[in-house]
């Protein structure tokens, strides 16, 4: 066998282009594609007429605009000046508290140096503190016996109950199995 073909054969070559009808399909195809696109956008502008026409109309509502721009914005500030004026009143009412706290501090301090002092001069008498509603107390004398402390009453322990008797129970059937009860067990 040799590798070269039989000189019988007939050698035919390819042709070197498509022939011309082959070539037009595809080039219509594409033609007659974006006429169809061309023509369904044509369809829905023409069935939405409105689509367009808002550019037309945009300089009057601009003018409306611009005037409720205005009126929003002078709301915008009547609010921020509220704002800032409740803030302000909110700082005032600290700054009160706290003067009001420093002062009921003072007192307190004042008040428990004399504590201190009157506890000092007279340390075999016991006085009880004076409630510190009014901010000048007068303390009692220590000529004032002493007030004994009140007995403390005595908790008797809880009794318990007795143990609850057990009641006997048979057998017990879980999920219908058969039961092995002896003659003498009795059926509830």
């Amino acid at each position: 066998m040799s590798i070269e073909s039989p000189p019988t054969w007939p050698v035919v070559d390819p042709p070197p282009f498509v022939p011309a009808p082959r070539r037009r399909w595809p080039v219509a195809l594409f033609v007659a594609l974006v006429l169809a696109l061309a023509g369904a956008a044509a369809g829905y502008v023409w069935l939405n007429p409105g689509l367009f026409s808002q550019s037309a109309g945009r300089e009057d509502r601009d003018a409306d605009g611009r005037s409720n721009d205005k009126a929003i914005m002078t709301d915008l500030l009547a609010a921020q000046q509220k704002t800032a004026d409740d803030l302000a009143a909110i700082d005032r009412a600290i700054a009160d508290q706290q003067e009001q706290l420093k002062a009921i501090v003072s007192q307190l301090a004042n008040l428990t140096s004399k504590i201190d002092a009157v506890r000092g001069s007279a340390p075999q008498a016991s006085v009880a503190p004076a409630p510190l509603t009014a901010p000048s107390v007068t303390m009692p004398s220590a000529s004032v016996p002493p007030v004994a402390p009140a007995a403390t009453a005595r908790v008797a322990p809880k009794q318990k109950r007795p143990p609850r008797a057990t009641v006997p129970s048979g057998p017990i059937s879980v999920g219908g199995a058969p039961l092995n009860a002896t003659p003498d067990a009795t059926v509830r």
